[in-house]
C-alpha cells in the first residue's frame, strides 16, 4: 500500500470518527447519560433518580419532593403510573448541557428518561413532560415514531395532566377548563406542531387542551385517554378511535 493511500485512508477514518464523537455528542449524549449517569457528574439520589454532584441538600430534598408530586399528578390522571423513567436532575446549566439537556428546561427520551433542568425544578413542567413519558410508553416506541398519536393530542393531554394555569381555565364543577377555543386542524405532526408554537405561542397549547378536555368530558372523563392509548398499542388507527369515541 502506498504512502498517498495510507495517508488517503487515515483521513477518511479520521473524518469517520469525528463523525462517529459528532453523533455521541450531539444526540446519543443524553442516552449515554441516562445509561450512566455517574459518567457525566451525577450520582444517586433516590429509586431510578440521580442529581448533580454537589446539589445542596435543601435543594436535593426540594427536588426530589417536585418529583413525588409530579409523579402523583401523572398518577391520578392515567389511574397509575405504567412507566418510571429514570431522572436526571441538575442543579447547574453546565451539568444540563453536559447530559444534552439542548433548549428544554425540562426533556424526556422516549419513555425511559427524565432530564430536569435547574429552570425546570417545577412540579407543573414536570408533570407536563411525566405525560409524555407515560402516554408514549402506553402507545408504544414504534406507534409513536411512525405518528399513531397527533402531536396536539399529546400535547394537549400533557397541559391538562399537569394543571398548566398558563393555558387552562380554572377548575369549576361541570364547566371545562378551555382558555381557548378548540381548533379543527391542529398538527398532528411534532414538527408542525413546533412551527405552530412558533408563529402562535401559547395559544396553541391552550386550544390543544381544550379539545382534548372537550373530548373527554365527552367520554365520561380522563379514564378515556389510557383506554384509548391501550388500543392504539394494539394497532388501532387514532382517527377511528377518536371519532368512535367522540361520536
Amino acid at each position: 500500500m502506498g504512502a498517498r493511500t495510507m495517508l488517503r485512508s487515515a483521513v477518511w477514518l479520521t473524518l469517520i470518527l469525528a463523525l462517529f464523537l459528532g453523533f455521541i455528542l450531539l444526540v446519543a449524549r443524553p442516552v449515554a447519560a441516562v445509561a450512566c449517569p455517574r459518567c457525566f457528574g451525577l450520582e444517586k439520589a433516590g429509586d431510578r433518580v440521580y442529581v448533580e454532584s454537589g446539589m445542596p441538600a435543601d435543594a436535593r430534598v426540594h427536588a426530589l419532593q417536585l418529583l413525588s408530586q409530579a409523579e402523583s399528578r401523572v398518577g391520578r390522571f392515567y389511574g397509575g403510573m405504567q412507566h418510571t423513567p429514570r431522572t436526571l436532575i441538575c442543579a447547574t446549566p453546565a451539568c444540563f448541557e453536559r447530559i444534552g439537556g439542548g433548549g428544554t428546561r425540562v426533556g424526556s427520551v422516549g419513555s425511559f428518561a427524565l432530564l430536569v433542568s435547574p429552570d425546570g425544578t417545577n412540579v407543573v413542567l414536570m408533570s407536563h413532560e411525566l405525560s409524555h413519558v407515560e402516554l408514549h410508553g402506553r402507545a408504544g416506541f414504534w406507534h409513536m415514531e411512525i405518528g399513531a398519536v397527533p402531536a396536539w393530542f399529546d400535547e394537549g393531554v400533557a397541559v391538562l395532566v399537569s394543571d398548566d394555569p398558563m393555558y387552562l381555565a380554572p377548575a369549576r364543577p361541570g364547566r371545562d377548563r378551555c382558555a381557548a377555543g378548540p381548533q379543527d386542524d391542529m398538527p398532528a405532526d411534532p414538527a408542525e406542531w413546533r412551527a405552530q408554537l412558533a408563529e402562535h405561542g401559547e395559544l396553541v397549547y391552550a386550544a390543544a387542551a381544550c379539545k382534548v378536555d372537550l373530548w373527554m368530558i365527552s367520554e365520561g372523563g380522563p379514564a378515556a385517554v389510557p383506554a384509548l392509548l391501550a388500543k392504539v398499542s394494539e394497532g388501532g388507527d387514532f382517527g377511528a378511535l377518536y371519532k368512535k369515541q367522540g361520536r
